[in-house]
């Protein structure tokens, strides 16, 4: 017979040992998991509730609407998470849309939760997808009233949830990295700890192996207390087989004893319970018993019929429900049971075949129990009035069930409704105090109200009011309300003053075997130098430019996944209004490309990898030389704002600037002239009272000031000014020492590239030590790289100027300027102070 194969004691309590630290492991795995994604949501969700509270405080009626005036700081706070997209909507009272993204999914509040009627300031947050993105929604209801016009105005605010998982990750990390290392030390541990446990028992094996065959005396080595039960078995068994036939005797003779003596026992007890039977106290003992036993049959009854109550509202399917059915049972079980007490029913006849969505046997029950609670505390005070109403609204069901009891003082009317709560009236009258708790949980499953009220003359009044379902139909014409912000923004964008795009074809020097389609708001004067050094280390590549207004830029772009062929769909978008470039990453239209040149770029000028500024414009004051001597030029906002006010017939029509209602650049420099320069509208007043030229670009502009028409240009692009200078114009050049914007040329790679490699190929051309030469030395651009020391580079303009510098980021801040509200509202304010009648 072979030898069977045993198992290693020492390997099995090794692998169970490292099984229950896995398990541990993975249980402390799970849990920094979860709080990683609790901590980071908490953190995150007090920025999307800081921005809706900010907001909210600018919600108001104007003229008869509802009005936002979005203040920069709401998105600027979530730009500080740099890699999420931000989303906004704003509605009113009745749904309709204020601002903001129309199809931003916003769950409705939740049945029988506060704030479900729409009165509810609180925030709230939840998980939904938009655009195929996960994000974060936070809710906040705002009441704002005029005279003839009020609501709760609905305010929800979203994030993607790229930061988030990173900080949840980080903490993850940091958290379970060092319990990583602490497993794998204690697995190492572990098994030399098992090792060094189990060395005692070789010792005992040698022990028991050298014993000779007749030796049953005990083992004397002291065992390791693990196996003293296995040694002790052992020294047993030895015991017994030296002793056994005196051991078995002892045994048969103690067991017929033990048998004997319980048998006796038993029957000695049952004669003596038969002879000592007493009926009246029997009959008092049962009479104590049976009340008992009623009391807890109640309680039993209450508590199963409460847990019922409660399953059935946590799995609620609403089905119509007629009411005046239902109390007609009510009525006729409570009559039978009632005695003395007289009950009435009546149903309004408008109620008759009135239903509610709910659960009949829920609703019973809660009916029941008011019923019986009126029946048990009032008893033959009066009649007890059971009635079925229209609710005075019109709107639903009201139920009232009025006796003439002692009542239940105000005081004691919340704690009663609570689960065993009993007021000082219920004294003397067995009860358990679950009632009132049934129908208070019944009711709120079925969205209703319940209130207990003093009835006039003496008594109680329950009353239950029930909504009436919401059937109403969506309004008409909602699809096209909700069409109408992208008709407004279209109706801007192909506005009759874009400029005609121009194509341009680069054809390549070495034979074509690629083809980049650029479209870009950069003067051809100032991208061409770019385009063919790009050729030149690129001979087999040719380029298409299509010289584009800011606006026409955005508006293809968007437009281009519905009707753009491949054939005209640019690689690349290059433009300087880099709000609208924001937008277009922010509403996912662009693609992302990383590469150590653009982790190279400052933080401010890389956004998700998808937005990437690749120049370092300043906004300067242009001036003609040869009219306007050097030592009378402003060097500051205020200086400027002297200038004007003492010596206007001078300066009348004879200074310009950006029409901010037609320039992008124009607007995003204004705009953000509004949110550090205090005087600012004091600034556009004094240009306003001498009569300022307006102009749609820096070209314009220009061509002013170079003719003569103009002595001073306010807010002119730095590049396109140094440009005229070098060509010979009388143009002169003043970065504002009070502070000064600068904008960066933005590039991104359209979602629907169709060669998105060749685009980012041009991109880390440009941010490249050779490409930001070309843009300082040959474009009439200022290069963004630190490296660049040339005078058209932002390190040469930070050591020509003292000025504080103030590069626009790129972030989601810069949607706030783009709120079609808030865009109205700006322009409203600035032309009233800009075009004075």
């Amino acid at each position: 017979m072979p030898k069977a194969e045993g198992f290693s004691l020492r390997r099995r309590l090794f692998i169970r040992l490292l099984g229950v630290l896995a398990v541990l492991t993975a249980g402390l795995f799970l849990f920094i998991n979860a709080y990683a994604q609790r901590a980071a949501d908490a953190a995150f969700d007090r920025l999307l509730m800081a921005s809706a509270l900010s907001i909210s405080d600018t919600v108001r009626v104007e003229d008869g609407r509802f009005s936002v005036d979005l203040p920069y700081s709401s998105l600027g706070i979530l730009a500080q998470a740099r890699r999420d997209r931000v989303f906004y909507r704003i509605t009113a009272p009745d749904g309709e849309l204020i601002t903001g993204y129309h199809d931003l999914p916003v769950a409705p509040p939740r049945t029988g939760v506060a704030g479900a009627a729409g009165g509810d300031s609180a925030t709230r947050f939840e998980n939904a997808i938009f655009r195929g993105m996960p994000v974060r929604v936070a809710v906040l209801k705002r009441f704002a009233t005029q005279p003839e016009l009020g609501g709760w105005v609905t305010i929800a605010v979203a994030q993607t949830r790229e930061e988030r998982g990173a900080l949840a990750r980080d903490i993850l990390a940091n958290a379970f990295l060092p319990i990583a290392f602490t497993v794998v030390a204690a697995g190492g541990l572990i098994w030399f700890g098992v090792r060094q446990a189990l060395a005692p028992l070789g010792s005992l094996e040698r022990m028991i192996r050298e014993r000779q065959p007749h030796d049953f005396s005990p083992i004397a080595m002291p065992p390791p207390q693990e196996v003293s039960q296995l040694v002790q078995a052992i020294n047993q068994l030895m015991a017994r087989l030296q002793s056994n036939l005196d051991t078995m005797q002892t045994f048969l003779a103690d067991a017929a004893h033990q048998i004997r003596t319980p048998l006796a026992s038993l029957r000695l007890q049952a004669e003596l319970a038969i002879d000592e039977d007493d009926p009246d106290a029997l009959h008092r003992i049962a009479q104590r018993v049976h009340r008992n036993a009623v009391e807890a049959s109640q309680l039993t009854s209450q508590l199963l019929n409460h847990a019922m109550v409660i399953h059935r509202s946590e799995a609620l399917k609403p089905e119509d429900v007629d009411l005046g059915a239902l109390l007609e049972q009510v009525f006729q079980r409570a009559r039978a049971v009632a005695g003395d007490t007289a009950i009435r029913l009546d149903i309004d006849r408008a109620a008759e075949a009135a239903t509610v969505p709910g659960d009949a046997i829920s609703l019973r029950e809660a009916l029941t129990n008011l019923l019986d609670n009126a029946v048990k505390y009032a008893g033959p005070s009066g009649p007890i009035d059971l009635t079925l109403t229209p609710s005075p609204n019109g709107r639903g069901l009201r139920v009232e069930i009025a006796d003439r009891g002692p009542g239940v003082p105000d005081a004691e009317k919340r704690r009663v409704l609570e689960r065993f709560g009993r007021g000082s009236s219920a004294s003397g009258v067995a009860g358990s105090g679950l009632g009132l708790a049934i129908v208070t949980s019944v009711v709120e499953a079925h969205g209703a109200a319940f209130a207990l009220l003093d009835r006039p003359g003496g008594g109680l009044i329950a009353r239950i009011d029930f909504l009436a379902a919401d059937g109403t139909a969506p309004a008409p014409g909602g699809a096209a309300r909700a069409l109408l912000p992208l008709l407004v923004l279209c109706t801007l964008l192909w506005s009759p003053w874009a400029q005609a795009a121009q194509l341009i074809t680069y054809s390549a020097p070495g034979g074509e075997r690629e083809r980049l389609r650029i479209h870009s708001a950069t003067d051809r004067q100032a991208i061409e130098p770019l385009v063919l050094d790009f050729q030149q280390l690129h001979p087999d590549v040719t380029i298409e430019y299509k010289d584009m207004d800011t606006a026409d830029l955005y508006a293809e772009a968007v437009a281009a996944p519905a009707k753009g062929t491949a054939a005209e769909t640019p690689d690349l978008l290059i433009s300087s209004a880099s709000d609208l470039q924001v937008k277009l990453v922010n509403d996912g239209h662009t693609q992302p490309h990383r590469s150590a040149l653009t982790d190279a770029l400052p933080d401010w000028a890389n956004w998700r990898d998808e937005a990437f500024g690749f120049t370092f414009e300043p906004a300067v004051i242009a001036y003609n030389r040869n009219l306007l001597p050097d030592a009378e030029v402003p060097r500051t906002r205020p200086a400027l704002i002297r200038l004007l006010r003492d010596d206007p017939a001078r300066f009348g029509r004879r200074v310009a600037t950006y029409d901010t209602a037609t320039s992008g650049i124009g607007y995003l420099l204004a705009a953000h002239d509004a949110l550090l320069f205090g005087q600012y509208w004091q600034l556009v007043a004094m240009m306003g009272n001498a009569q300022a030229r307006l102009a749609c670009c820096s070209g314009d502009i220009l061509d002013l000031v170079e003719r003569g028409e103009v002595l001073i240009a306010y807010n002119v692009l730095g590049s396109y000014a140094r440009a005229r200078a070098a060509a010979g114009a009388p143009i002169g050049i003043v970065v504002p020492e009070d502070y000064t914007l600068v904008i960066s040329r933005v590039a991104v790679i359209p979602r629907t590239a169709p060669r998105p490699q060749l685009a980012g190929a041009f991109i880390d051309y440009l941010l490249s030590p050779r490409g930001q030469e070309v843009v300082a030395d040959r474009s009439a651009l200022y290069a963004i790289s630190s490296g660049i020391k040339r005078e058209a580079s932002a390190s040469g303009l930070r050591s020509s100027t003292a000025a504080p510098l103030h590069p626009i980021a790129l972030s989601p801040a810069l949607l706030v300027f783009l709120d079609r509200l808030k865009r109205e509202r700006f322009l409203q304010q600035w032309q009233s102070a800009i075009l004075l009648p």
